[in-house]
């Protein structure tokens, strides 16, 4: 299983630095890109949380952004997917932040 949070997102762009791992770093994203997929088609098929907290915004967001790191990594930009990874940990440190606790 795979929990997706600031450290596993971080611990994948410690990856992308090591020699030989890039295929693992495009693994990783796509699992987490399946899990949002799957999520997002959930709350956006009506569950009450997905509206009540802007869920489904939030994971649309969330799939349109591993899928550009998934397109720099294809590209070989790994300077623009480790960037992306980034600003993915950082949204998935400010969402913990600010998330209410009745969701």
């Amino acid at each position: 299983m795979l929990l997706i949070n600031k450290e596993t997102v971080d611990a994948i762009r410690q990856k992308l630095s090591a020699p030989g791992k890039k295929q693992e770093v495009v693994d990783d994203v796509e699992r987490m890109l399946d899990i949002k997929q799957t999520l997002f088609w959930r709350a956006d098929a009506g569950s009450c949380c997905g509206s009540l907290c802007n869920l489904a915004s939030q994971l649309d967001r969330e799939v349109y952004l591993l899928e550009d790191i998934l397109t720099a990594l294809e590209n070989n930009d790994n300077p623009r997917a480790d960037f992306l990874l980034g600003e993915y940990a950082h949204s998935l440190g400010e969402r913990d932040e600010t998330e209410p606790k009745h969701c």
